[in-house]
């Protein structure tokens, strides 16, 4: 993920996720990004993706398109490990802008 895009990100959120902790803004990220990967590896189409994924801020659109950028895996360990690498590279970007 972009961290200029991460930065934007967390500089427009709602006042009540600033609010928040690092870490618990953070893992609303990283479950987004979850939610993301998940649509992507189910074959869900990148419209409905985008409709269903996060708050449709601009934000949460990048996030569903890079996740669309990612291949479909066949396999359901591959589609697992996908999801899990994705969710854990947003959550690692969001921590380490915040520290």
């Amino acid at each position: 993920m972009n961290r200029l895009l991460l930065i934007a990100a967390i500089a427009c959120m709602p006042l009540p996720a600033l609010a928040a902790s690092g870490t618990e803004t953070c893992k609303k990220i990283s479950a987004m990004a979850g939610k993301a990967m998940e649509a992507r590896q189910d074959g869900d189409l990148l419209e409905d993706a985008m409709a269903s994924v996060g708050d449709q801020s601009k934000f949460s659109d990048a996030m569903v398109l890079k996740a669309y950028k990612v291949r479909v895996f066949e396999d359901s360990k591959e589609r697992a490990t996908a999801i899990s690498e994705f969710q854990n590279a947003a959550y690692r970007e969001c921590y380490e802008a915040y520290n």
